[in-house]
């Protein structure tokens, strides 16, 4: 199997078995790797390559956010909406000035959105810790009757 290929299978196998936060984790990838290639097509003067990996990070960040609940995702979804309209308008400034310095900046961003969504996506120790209080709940009435309880 060629390499594009192979990454293609692992692509789809990634995807059959991701959670809707590892979705949303695989979108970061994408788009991160799509303005990966615009540096590296923007350095090495290649604008047909630049222009198919910036409109194919278009379309990702176009899912992103169509998938936006809107109604459910209260706070949180207008916040992503807002960040995915101000990427969008960055990345549009960066291939106009041709910055790779701009470019760069957005991968910074989405790497620290993405990193919220991995700790989104990690077991939740809140949940497990109401999951042992709720099979112990003696010791946790004492320390919370004490003071020692914290959200």
């Amino acid at each position: 199997m060629r390499r594009n290929q192979t990454e293609l299978s692992y692509r789809r196998a990634a995807v059959q078995n991701a959670s809707a936060v590892g979705l949303v984790i695989i979108m970061y990838d994408m788009l991160i790797e799509d303005v990966r290639e615009v540096i590296e097509a923007l350095k090495q003067g290649d604008i047909e390559k630049r222009a198919t990996a910036l409109k194919h990070g278009f379309l990702v960040l176009g899912q992103m956010e169509g998938t936006l609940d809107m109604e459910k995702g209260g706070t949180a979804a207008v916040n992503l909406a807002q960040f995915y309209s101000v990427l969008r308008a960055n990345l549009l400034d960066a291939h106009i000035k041709s910055s790779v310095e701009k470019f760069q900046r957005q991968i910074e961003l989405m790497l620290e959105v993405r990193q919220a969504w991995e700790q989104v996506n990690k077991p939740d120790a809140a949940a497990a810790t109401a999951v042992e209080a709720a099979e112990n709940p003696e010791p946790r009435a004492a320390s919370a009757s004490a003071g020692g309880w914290s959200a």
